[in-house]
């Protein structure tokens, strides 16, 4: 068939109401088995699961981070939200910032009697998960699912991840309204589970005001210097504006910020937005702050960040002094 004339029926009878389409939901709509055929076979469609599609420019404009939100979109899809999803991956449906964790589908099945066959991408855990720590949702344009709750998912997590990765999942979730009591409590409830230790040295090491995983790295990073800790986000006003640094030393005026959100993350400050940031730091700077900026790229290195740090930190306690 016509690739234009495929190209055509697609955008003309795709279900509004679907980000990705089953097999079933598209039929329903018109698009056939030889239209779906046909759409893989021309590059028009992305075949993500079994029975389950999207149209090509929808995939391959996304970053890798919001393609595995896709890919899991597409397993709730595919199973009709009869699975709890857990871990990264419910991480990723709260919405959390998940860095450098598995892409893997994560899901739970309470009594497996046996392997059973699952895709090479699907983790099946067999937790007993109380009816307490699920909670249902329903994601627009792909279907309702089950998954654990926020602080149950940052526990899994602990359990599961690298330290630094768990820290900026637990970090994620504070900033989005977990308190640390309520994470206490799930941490309690789950004494003589394997991992627990490791999960309270995280929640031990958590920061809600860390608002992004370049933050809570940095901080992570600058935990074993040999110098005062830094305070998050304080508040100062330069000429009637308000300026909420990253990390801060006041007895020394020293400020770090972590600049590079946009990597892994649907964050991108306006031009107008960056103007006004640059302007509050000349302010500052006239007033005899001074800043350390690191990027993505930076953290790579964390000796040398740290270096950079320490260096800046004596610098400016020495024209504190003078």
């Amino acid at each position: 068939m016509d690739k234009s004339i495929v190209e055509t029926t697609f955008r003309s009878l795709w279900p509004r109401d679907r980000f990705v389409a089953t097999a079933g939901q598209l039929q329903a709509a018109g698009l056939g088995p030889k239209f779906v055929s046909d759409g893989v076979r021309l590059g028009l469609l992305v075949r993500l699961r079994r029975g389950v599609y999207i149209p090509r420019n929808r995939w391959t404009e996304k970053p890798p981070w919001q393609q595995a939100k896709i890919n899991l979109a597409a397993h709730i899809a595919a199973s009709r939200g009869s699975l709890v999803y857990t871990c990264f991956s419910a991480a990723r449906l709260h919405g959390l910032h998940v860095w450098d964790c598995s892409l893997d589908i994560h899901v739970n099945v309470r009594y497996r009697s046996s392997p059973g066959k699952t895709a090479g991408d699907v983790k099946v855990h067999s937790l007993e998960i109380p009816a307490g720590d699920v909670v249902r949702r329903h994601f627009s344009g792909v279907g309702t699912a089950n998954l654990s709750s926020l602080s149950r998912t940052v526990l899994d997590c602990a359990v599961d991840a690298p330290f630094a990765q768990a820290v900026v999942i637990g970090d994620s979730a504070l900033h989005r309204g977990l308190t640390m009591g309520e994470l206490n409590a799930a941490l309690l409830a789950m004494q003589g589970r394997k991992g627990t230790k490791r999960a309270g040295r995280v929640v031990h090491a958590l920061n809600a005001l860390s608002e992004s995983a370049g933050e809570t790295r940095t901080r992570l990073i600058m935990i074993d210097l040999p110098i005062p800790r830094p305070e998050l986000q304080i508040k100062l006003i330069v000429d009637g504006r308000e300026y909420r640094p990253d990390f801060a030393w006041r007895e020394v005026k020293l400020i770090v910020e972590f600049d590079g959100n946009t990597k892994y993350f649907d964050y991108e400050p306006t031009a107008e937005a960056l103007i006004k940031e640059r302007e509050r730091e000349s302010a500052l700077m006239e007033q005899g702050w001074t800043f350390v900026r690191l990027k993505w790229k930076h953290l790579g290195n964390p000796d040398q960040v740290r270096a950079r740090i320490l260096a800046a930190y004596d610098r400016a306690a020495g024209a504190q002094a003078a």
